[in-house]
């Protein structure tokens, strides 16, 4: 395992969750995992590495480095997304640490059962 972190959506969850968790390493790398190329200049802004692409998709993720990351952020605009990318990173990754950023908090205990070390639930405005 590296000091490696991998974020899966890179949206407003994806930076919060990130703004709220200690980074253990002095170099730490953040590579970005996402569909958008709108999100991903954004994560190349902020100096992350990225890799166009779907967290659903296992050789996206592979190909973003999250078989040897030390902590994957999961924060997809879906949590039954969020569930499927958790469960394939934790099969990859058994000793990554898992912070899933969910929309609806009734998820929470699923999204703890299917492999997520962390869980923040990103409460929508009205």
């Amino acid at each position: 395992m590296t000091g490696l972190t991998v974020v899966v959506g890179y949206g407003d969850a994806a930076l919060d969750v990130l703004r709220h968790l200690p980074l253990h390493f002095e170099h730490p790398e953040v590579a970005v995992l996402d569909p958008d190329s709108v999100a991903l200049m954004g994560a190349l802004a902020n100096g992350a590495r990225i890799v166009p692409g779907d967290g659903r998709d296992i050789c996206a993720l592979r190909q973003a480095g999250t078989q040897f990351a030390a902590r994957v952020v999961v924060a997809v605009p879906d949590d039954v997304d969020g569930l499927v990318i958790t469960m394939a990173v934790r099969s990859l990754n058994p000793a990554a640490i898992i912070v899933a950023a969910v929309r609806e908090p009734a998820n929470q205990e699923l999204f703890t059962a299917v492999g997520a070390d962390d869980v923040f639930v990103r409460f929508r405005s009205a």
